[in-house]
């Protein structure tokens, strides 16, 4: 169980497909966090070429980060 509340993404991503566009590198074994909006827990499993993590949470339907 994640301990640590994550942060929105930065900038805003409208949609999912955008988001995987930025953060093509999908890393299986992610960090989990919770997530700032619903609480549920979020795995950043998504790496940008700038080596920055993320994670989609599908029930708030926004980016988070750590």
């Amino acid at each position: 169980m994640p301990t640590r509340e994550g942060k929105w993404l930065q900038p805003t991503y409208d949609s999912m497909a955008v988001f995987e566009k930025d953060f093509p590198v999908l890393e299986l074994p992610g960090l989990d966090v919770i997530c700032p909006g619903c609480k549920k827990p979020v795995k950043l499993a998504r790496k940008s070429p700038q080596g920055r993590i993320a994670g989609w949470c599908r029930r708030c339907n926004r980016g988070v980060m750590p």
